[in-house]
This record gives C-alpha cells, sequence and structure tokens, in this order.
C-alpha cells in the first residue's frame, strides 16, 4: 500500500470517528419527516419531465444514490434512463439517444455551447459536473433555440440553481472523498451562499474543486488480456484536478448578471481495444478544458405588447489534447504524436415576448467561432477555422388554458474558411422546422405531448479532414445530413406513482456513417439515410418507504443504400435494439438504506479493421448494490453520509463497444460531510 492510500484510508477512519461522536447526539428529526425527505430526494435525483413538446429527464448530480465523486458527466448520464455512453477507442465518451451518432447532441453548461468545436461533439467524459446543480437531458428536439446541429438530443447543466428572489440561496459547505479496493482515489470540495442579500436583490457565489486518481479500470474477471495478468485493464489509468468558480447578482424582478470560469487538467491511458490483433496503442498525456462565461438577462419588461425579456450571453471554450501513439503494449516507445488545441468563442442571445393573452414568440441567435490547431508529429502546424451560425424563432399559441400549439422555422449555416492547407468546402446552409403540442389534464394526472420536426447536421472539421494518426481516410466530400424526428407521449402522475410512455421515430437523410476501407484504414462516408424507430418506457412508485423505479429502451436502427450488400452492413454500429434498467432504495435497519440496481444491455454491432463485415457484440446484464449511513451533525455541517458500493456484483463483461468492456467488480467506500 502507498503513501497516499494510507493517508486516504487514516482520513477516512478519522472522519469516522466523528461520524460515530455524530450519531452519539439525539437526533431530534421525527422518524415520519426523514422519510419524507428521502423519497423526495430519491425522486427528485431523476425525474421524467416533459420540455417544449419533447421527453426529458432532470437530475441532481449531488442527489444520485450510489453516484461517484467528483463525476464527469459521462458517469452521471450513465444512470440516466434512456441514453447510451459508451467509450470509444479513442478513450473518449460519446452520447447516443434514439440510435444517434454522438455529433448529433447538443450539450451545453451554464448556456456555453460545447458540442460546437473541431469534432462537433463533446467527450462528457472530460466536462466535471463538480458542484452542478441539474442536468437536463431532452432526448428529442424540444426547440430550435438551442443552436446549430442539434438534432439528437440536448443536454444542459446548470451552476445556478433556481430559488425565490426574495430569500438568500441556502449556504452549503460540502466535502466528499471515495477510495476503492485498488487504491483509486476521488474527492470533491464544494461551498457557496449568498455574499450580500437584501429585500431587492442578492449577490451569490459558488466554488469548488475536484480531484481524481484512478489506478485503472477493473477487468471483469471472464476475460484475458494481452499484455498484462493485473486485475486492472491495461493503460486505463486516469488523473484530473478540475475547479470551477462563479458569481451571479440577481433582481428581485429578475434582471441577472452572471460570470463563471470551469478548467480540468489531467492525463489518461487510452484502453486498447480486446477484439482485434493491432488496436490502438495510445495515452492522453495531456487532457485541459477551459470554460467560461458571461450571461445577462433583462427580466421581466412590461409593454402594450405584454411580457417579455431577453438573455445574453458570451462563452469561450477552450481545449487541448495530446496524443502518443506506441510500438507495443509496454508503451515505451512512442512511435507517434498528434496535439490538438481547440477554441470556440460563442455568442447567444434569446428572448421571449408575449403577444396579447394566447402567443408569445420566442427567439434565438448562435454565432459560434471554431478554430483548431493540429500538429502531427513534426509536420508543420495546420490550422482549421469553421463558422456556425443559427437564427431560430417559435411561436406559441394556447388555445384554451390547458394546451399549447408550437411552431418554428430555423436557418442554419457552416462555413469552413480554413482546412489545414487544403481547399475549404465555404458556406453550405439549410433550413429548419418543428411543429409540437403539448395537452394538460391535471385533474386527471394526464400530460399528453407530440412534436415533429426538420434540420440539418453539418459535417464536423474532423469528419472532413482527419486522419487520425493514419487510422482514418479524410473525406472533405462528405454532405450534410438532414434528419425529420417526431414523437408522441403521455406522462401520468398520481400520488406516489408515475409513467411516462414515448414512442418515436426518426429518419437522417445522407447518413455520416463508418466504413473499413480495403487498406483496413477507416472512412466516413454519406448514405441514403438511417431510420430508427422505438418506444421508451418509465414509471416509479413509492412503496413501503421504498423507492421503486424502471425504465426500458426498445428501438430498431438500419442504415439503407443501395449501394450495400452485406446485410450486416445495413446494422448500425454501437446501437442495442433493447436497454434497461430497474432501481431500487429501501430503509433497512439501524438508520441503513440500502440501494440496488439492475441493468441490461442488448446485442451490438461493430466494424473490425480486418473485415468489411460488422462484427457482432452480445449483450449482458450487470447487478450494482449499495448502503447508505447518514447521522445528523454540527451547525457547521448539515449532515454526515458514509457510503458502501459495489458494483457490477457478478463482474460479468458488459460492454461499451466490441472489444471495450465496462469496469469489472468494484468496491467504493466514500463519506461525506456537509
Amino acid at each position: 500500500m502507498t503513501t497516499r492510500q494510507s493517508c486516504l484510508i487514516l482520513a477516512l477512519l478519522a472522519l469516522g470517528g466523528a461520524a460515530v461522536d455524530a450519531q452519539a447526539r439525539p437526533d431530534s428529526t421525527a422518524r415520519d419527516s426523514a422519510q419524507a425527505v428521502e423519497a423526495l430526494r430519491v425522486r427528485a435525483a431523476y425525474a421524467p419531465r416533459v420540455i417544449g413538446s419533447a421527453a426529458a429527464v432532470t437530475i441532481a448530480p449531488d442527489a444520485m444514490p450510489g453516484a461517484v465523486v467528483a463525476p464527469s458527466m459521462s458517469e452521471v448520464m450513465r444512470r440516466l434512463p434512456f441514453v447510451y455512453i459508451r467509450q470509444n477507442s479513442r478513450g473518449e465518451n460519446e452520447i447516443s439517444v434514439r440510435g444517434s451518432e454522438s455529433r448529433q447532441a447538443a450539450v451545453l453548461f451554464e448556456g456555453v455551447p460545447l458540442s460546437l468545436t473541431w469534432d462537433a461533439r463533446a467527450d462528457v467524459s472530460a466536462i466535471p459536473l463538480t458542484g452542478a446543480q441539474s442536468v437536463d437531458y431532452v432526448r428529442g428536439l424540444s426547440s430550435l433555440l438551442a443552436g446549430p446541429n442539434a438534432i439528437g438530443g440536448v443536454v444542459s447543466a446548470r451552476l445556478w440553481e433556481q430559488h425565490d428572489a426574495f430569500r438568500a440561496p441556502a449556504r452549503v459547505t460540502r466535502a466528499d472523498l471515495q477510495i476503492d479496493q485498488f487504491g483509486a482515489a476521488r474527492t470533491a470540495l464544494t461551498a457557496g451562499g449568498a455574499l450580500k442579500h437584501s429585500a431587492t436583490s442578492t449577490l451569490q457565489a459558488r466554488v469548488g474543486a475536484g480531484w481524481r486518481d484512478t489506478p485503472g479500470m477493473v477487468r471483469p474477471g471472464s476475460l484475458d488480456e494481452a499484455g498484462t495478468t493485473d486485475a486492472l485493464r491495461l493503460n486505463t489509468d486516469n488523473r484530473s484536478l478540475d475547479a470551477f468558480a462563479g458569481l451571479r447578482y440577481e433582481h428581485a424582478q429578475g434582471r441577472y448578471l452572471s460570470g463563471f470560469v470551469s478548467m480540468l487538467d489531467g492525463e489518461r491511458g487510452v484502453a486498447p481495444e480486446m477484439h482485434v490483433a493491432s488496436p490502438r496503442l495510445w495515452r492522453n498525456p495531456e487532457v485541459n478544458r477551459r470554460i467560461g462565461a458571461i450571461s445577462a438577462g433583462t427580466g421581466a419588461i412590461r409593454s402594450r405588447l405584454g411580457i417579455g425579456d431577453a438573455e445574453l450571453s458570451v462563452g469561450l471554450t477552450e481545449g487541448t489534447i495530446a496524443i502518443n501513439s506506441y510500438g507495443d503494449r509496454t508503451y515505451s516507445s512512442v512511435t507517434g504524436t498528434e496535439r490538438g488545441e481547440d477554441r470556440t468563442l460563442s455568442l447567444r442571445g434569446t428572448f421571449d415576448q408575449q403577444l396579447g393573452e394566447r402567443f408569445v414568440l420566442r427567439g434565438s441567435f448562435t454565432d459560434a467561432q471554431v478554430r483548431y490547431l493540429e500538429t502531427v508529429n513534426t509536420n508543420p502546424t495546420a490550422t482549421y477555422r469553421q463558422r456556425l451560425t443559427s437564427l431560430a424563432s417559435e411561436l406559441d399559441y394556447r388555445p384554451m388554458d390547458r394546451l399549447t400549439l408550437t411552431a418554428g422555422l430555423s436557418q442554419d449555416a457552416a462555413t469552413t474558411t480554413e482546412a489545414g492547407g487544403r481547399t475549404p468546402l465555404g458556406r453550405k446552409s439549410g433550413l429548419g422546422w418543428r411543429g409540437g403540442a403539448t395537452w394538460l389534464l391535471p385533474q386527471r394526472g394526464l400530460r399528453l405531448h407530440a412534436s415533429l420536426s426538420e434540420r440539418k447536421r453539418f459535417p464536423a472539421l474532423r469528419e472532413l479532414y482527419s486522419g487520425a494518426l493514419n487510422r482514418f481516410e479524410p473525406n472533405p466530400a462528405l454532405r450534410p445530413e438532414t434528419a425529420r424526428s417526431g414523437e408522441v407521449g403521455a406522462s401520468f402522475v398520481r400520488g406516489l406513482m408515475d409513467v411516462q410512455v414515448v414512442a418515436f421515430t426518426q429518419q437522417i437523410d445522407d447518413a455520416v456513417v463508418r466504413i473499413t476501407l480495403p487498406s483496413t484504414q477507416f472512412q466516413r462516408v454519406n448514405r441514403d439515410r438511417f431510420k430508427s424507430t422505438g418506444v421508451e418506457l418509465t414509471a416509479g412508485t413509492m412503496l413501503w418507504g421504498a423507492s421503486l423505479r424502471g425504465d426500458l429502451t426498445l428501438q430498431r436502427a438500419r442504415i439503407e443504400d443501395a449501394t450495400i450488400s452485406d446485410p450486416t452492413q445495413r446494422m448500425p454500429e454501437d446501437v442495442p435494439e433493447r436497454f434497461g434498467s430497474l432501481f431500487l432504495t429501501a430503509p433497512l435497519f439501524a438508520g441503513l438504506e440500502g440501494e440496488a440496481r439492475a441493468r441490461f444491455i442488448g446485442a451490438t454491432q461493430c466494424s473490425n479493421p480486418s473485415s468489411p463485415s460488422l462484427s457482432e457484440q452480445s449483450g449482458a446484464e450487470a447487478l450494482d448494490l449499495g448502503l447508505t449511513r447518514r447521522w445528523s451533525a454540527s451547525r457547521a455541517w448539515r449532515a454526515i453520509r458514509a457510503t458502501l458500493q459495489m458494483d457490477n456484483v457478478f463482474d460479468r463483461a458488459m460492454y461499451d463497444k466490441c472489444g471495450l468492456p465496462q469496469m469489472g467488480r468494484t468496491l467504493r467506500l466514500g463519506l461525506t460531510i456537509g
């Protein structure tokens, strides 16, 4: 055991002593009150919603049972229903919603678009959520106002929590510490509250930091791996430090001025694929990200037309990722290097204006300037530039009190002005439209919604020009995708039970897919169309103090193209036809709360450099168990919580992609103060 591990365990024991001392003090909280609070906590951590006539889920990262300390966005979203998170062979974590490709989902952090980059997608494993108050995840296209390229869902993380403007925000101080049986350590500190509060205004601040040091990912016991006999997967260590700070002034009438900065510095290994003879042998010696934004809002402004408001934000994201390629599994000899510096400056504005009693007009504009500097081996640095813009407007009409109809139009464009010395594509543009309806029947606890939409997605600079250290053949001739989506759903809430059912369909013309060339390189090409249809179901209830929630996704996705003769190539990569989970939390004895989460995923298809045909990866099931104990504490610290969590109890091999299994059996011990 290393000195660092010993210190961490001693710290846990010392804090555990404080917990025992707190337990000895009488708890003035009534038993029935504690159960009511806990029920609300469990339900709030995972709440199905409808946003803009599209199905959505809201989650509070800090309240999630079984969550890891200092989580990344990918670790939070792996516990969400209906979303498929997969680690790719570059070590990145991708989002797939309703069979969509990861570049079709928009990701925002406090309004800053993180997916408008060189790669047109956000690596959610490199987005820290330390201190984030909530994460909204809209599976369909709830609005055209989210900006360009948003055709496959919107993920939005929020740093600031909504509160009554006439009350001071609650002061929060929290410390977390967690270790596992292999010496992985994670810790986080967050603090926040009102610096100044009066009857008319509030000035509040939030600060925090998170640290992770993981020696590797546990390999499921049934698998052997070339190059190692250790219990941990080869080259899967991960170290990172993140920090954030935010300041917000808010007037009681809604006017506000807000700013924040967030950073992450780290390094990580990239797991080699286990199903190919010559996988990528990569490491990322540098993974850095900076996010910052300033935003302002007018609050409610009354005019002859009605009440309206406007918001404006300027955001900057910068990221650096370095790649070292190695000649063998000892990772001792570097055979190639690549360094990329990504920067996006974005300007976003939104407004909404009431027009009489029945109409509300909403609009937005987004302008994102993307610059990427790429240095491969000793070659000169290549510069790429792309500008993405969107202008959108939607009109809400309420013909009756409980019915809302929505119609909208957008004009989106992508202009490539610099292409690393090659001929740039110039400007591509396209119109988008959307219609939706939401009908609320409160006396029956029922909400019905439906929507239809069409929008384009423009290929990313990386899709067009990147060779990925000779793994890909670039294709600057890629055409924009056109997505046509629809959904219809019903949500029912009655007492302590809720149910949501959603049926969806999606067709993407000129779909961008990956193929294997005779040279064994990959290439992205356009296919005639991609189609997916399916059903999403979630339900939750409270029984005898226990909380039970389940979710199920059934989907069928196919690629259609006149040039495809191999039937296996009509199956999209890494799209399971079924997956879901069942989650239970219940009070046990002596103040303990137990939790169990069963999850499963169906078979998927994936490409193999040694064959033009796709290979099948079988599905699997896994079970996670946990125990939690809480104690009341002093005024300085509201509560103390200890957790014991075992993930993948039966040590099953469950795959993100072919040859890339999720972690095997892992035991985690954690302590939270505050």
